[in-house]
Parts: structure tokens; C-alpha cells; sequence
């Protein structure tokens, strides 16, 4: 698997990452929501449920380029999901 550093975390809302820190492997698991400024995500984890992420604390988010250029695209709909889920 070709993993790379994201570091604009608020794209990654609907992706599966791994989280490093100090660049050793925390977790693997699913981006349910990332704070507007991209500062905070929610990981849902096998195991573990749903876990807080901040960049303050060194963490890092490596994901797997699934397209081409890495861009992904939220819609309307998702954008507007994603704020209410945050409470942004």
C-alpha cells in the first residue's frame, strides 16, 4: 500500500488514514469528521469507536492516493452533513 502524508486534514472526511506520531503508527480507521480549520479529526477505529485527533499533539494523517492527483471532492450534501456533524 502507497501511503502519503496529508496535511490538509479537512479533505479527508470519508477516507481511510493511518495515524503516525513522531512517525510511528498509532491507528488505522475512517475520517468521520474533521473541524473546519482542519485542526481536529474523528477517527471511527476497529475496536475503539470513535477517537479525537489533534495536530497540536504531533499526529499525522497518511492516506492512500485512491485517485489521481489525490483531490477528493465533498458535495454540497456532504459539506453540509460534515458542519452538522462538528457543530461547525
Amino acid at each position: 500500500m502507497n501511503l502519503r502524508p496529508v496535511k490538509n486534514w479537512t479533505i479527508l472526511v470519508g477516507t481511510n488514514v493511518e495515524l503516525r506520531q513522531h512517525g510511528r503508527p498509532v491507528c488505522n480507521g475512517y475520517v468521520d469528521a474533521v473541524t473546519r480549520d482542519g485542526a481536529i479529526l474523528w477517527l471511527l477505529t476497529p475496536g475503539h469507536g470513535r477517537r479525537l485527533f489533534e495536530k497540536a499533539e504531533f499526529f499525522e494523517a497518511w492516506a492512500t492516493e485512491e485517485r489521481s492527483g489525490f483531490h477528493y471532492r465533498v458535495t454540497l450534501a456532504e459539506s453540509a452533513a460534515r458542519r452538522h456533524l462538528c457543530g461547525c
